[in-house]
């Protein structure tokens, strides 16, 4: 069937969908005003400010130890049926959100579905990696953050919906939270109907499912040069690697492989630390804090913050296979996210001063410093949706050999987790106490980021995932590699001659 390797991705990449929604839904959810009276959420506000962070961080804990387990259920039965077998979890979590009678279900709810959604973030990008063309790898890859947003991006208008149209009671969140299980659903039905991968295959030496699938998802016959080239170049890289007598653990510890690992898990926790999750959690809060206080305008707010994040993202979908590359654009990204979080600290800690000078009791409305603020926050979307959204996920998941993808990819996974864990935890904490200071933070670490893409991560644009060993072996110090900054050139000359040959025709 023709764009196969597209439809294939498209319909796995709904477990990015599930991501994405089940981080969004939240923020909106906590907004509700009948959700916090029902599960006991009222007192100081530091009491309230720990349990928020409990409900949110449940999810980021599943998570993390999905996206640990789930790699020796994938190595031994496949990324297909692994796939499968998360969906179904995510939505035995969904099932016990919706239904949820107090706060202890609400929270084993939010961590299974986490589990699910860890098991996902896992599996989909490598599933990815592993089926699509090297030319358009990093395209495909992209869809993954694409449906993440998209998700998240729903989940905001859901919130909002469920609150404009619901009447006013546990109807609104219950229904937010339930409508997560039609995408589960979606993705477990549809991993029926997909392919197996293609290099999980090959090191199960299934050579002739490895050429019917390959020539399924190309639209190409068997003895296409492209076929057969890529046949061998899987071949080549999994005997060399079944060839290894180190364990998958051993051969981590190699110091290419180290190398590897090290860049996957810190690209993943500065992923993190770019703030965004902060922002999706907990956006009416920061909309709020702003001056939209009138009723339902932080979380209208919000869902226009979702509809800048799904716009940018798109862009990534043409930019991340082009000249600029991932590396570069994890460089632009950070000044774009450094720029406006700087702005906002500064425009919010006006807003601050202005409050306190004002009469006690007087209502503040937003002013200049609010709209300055809230582009910011829409500046600072944008930043990160064509640059360290979607790369972080195609560069993990292209730069690790086919024997360990899945162990790396579990380990790097991990880190993002509990990262996001842990930023779900602490910023209502941050926000409480230090307020401006909190995007003054996030800002630094923009800084921080960028500084270690630039010394330290190579560029693996146009590279097969059997040519990484190539990719990581020259110089640590990615800055002195001249693959990032004098690609390889296209043989122009080869191309000028076929014009040419075409022009004498």
């Amino acid at each position: 069937m023709k764009h196969m390797s597209l439809i294939a991705t498209t319909i796995s990449c709904m477990g990015g969908f599930l991501f994405g929604y089940d981080i969004g839904v939240i923020s909106g959810v906590l907004a509700m005003p009948t959700f916090p009276v029902f599960f006991g959420m009222v007192g100081d506000d530091e009491y309230i400010a720990r349990v928020k962070g409990d409900v949110v961080a449940l999810l980021q804990a599943g998570c993390c130890a999905g996206a640990l387990l789930i790699n020796f259920f994938a190595d031994r039965f496949g990324r297909k049926l692994a796939i499968i077998v998360s969906s179904v979890i995510f939505i035995i979590g969904g099932i016990l959100q919706a239904v949820a009678q107090n706060l202890a279900t609400m929270l084993a709810g939010r961590f299974v579905a986490g589990f699910g959604v860890g098991c996902c973030s896992m599996l989909v990008p490598m599933y990815i990696a592993e089926i699509a063309p090297r030319k358009l790898r990093g395209r495909l890859g992209t869809l993954w953050q694409f449906l993440i947003v998209l998700g998240i991006m729903m989940s905001y208008w859901v919130d909002y919906g469920c609150v404009r149209h619901i009447p006013e009671g546990n109807k609104q969140w219950r229904t937010a939270l339930g409508i997560q299980i039609i995408p589960g659903g979606l993705l477990l039905i549809g991993m029926f109907f997909l392919p197996e991968s293609l290099r999980w295959l090959a090191l199960r030496d299934r050579y002739d499912d490895v050429l019917r699938t390959l020539v399924f998802l190309r639209d190409q016959p068997e003895d296409d040069p492209e076929i057969v080239q890529e046949i061998e170049e899987i071949r080549a890289a999994v005997t060399l690697e079944l060839e290894s007598k180190s364990s998958r653990w051993t051969e981590i510890f190699i110091p290419n492989n180290l190398r590897r690992l090290f860049i996957g898990i810190w690209l993943q926790i500065f992923q993190q630390w770019t703030g965004t999750n902060a922002v999706n959690y907990y956006a009416p809060d920061i909309f709020r804090s702003i001056g939209l206080t009138q009723e339902n305008t932080d979380i209208l707010a919000t869902g226009v913050y979702g509809i800048v994040k799904v716009v940018f993202v798109f862009v990534a979908f043409f930019m991340i296979d082009t000249r600029l590359g991932r590396r570069r654009t994890l460089m632009l990204g950070a000044v774009f996210m450094m720029v406006a979080f700087f702005v906002l600290a500064g425009m919010i800690l006006g807003i601050e001063r202005d409050n306190s000078a004002a009469p006690e009791g007087e209502l503040q409305h937003v002013g200049a410093k609010g709209y300055v603020a809230m582009v910011m926050i829409y500046l600072f979307a944008v930043g990160y949706e064509f640059s360290w959204g979607p790369v972080v996920w195609v560069v993990c998941s292209e730069i690790f050999p086919t024997r360990i993808r899945a162990v790396c990819l579990s380990l790097t996974t991990a880190f993002n987790w509990a990262m996001n864990a842990t930023i779900a935890k602490v910023t209502p904490i941050m926000m409480q106490n230090i307020t401006y200071g909190t995007y003054f933070f996030f800002g630094c670490c923009a800084i921080l980021m960028g500084t270690f893409t630039y010394v330290l991560v190579p560029e693996t644009r146009g590279r097969s995932l059997e040519e990484m060993e190539e990719v990581f072996s020259g110089s640590i110090f990615a800055f002195k590699d001249t693959y990032v900054w004098r690609p390889p050139k296209k043989n122009k000359d080869a191309i000028a001659e076929e014009g040419g040959s075409a022009d004498k025709e």
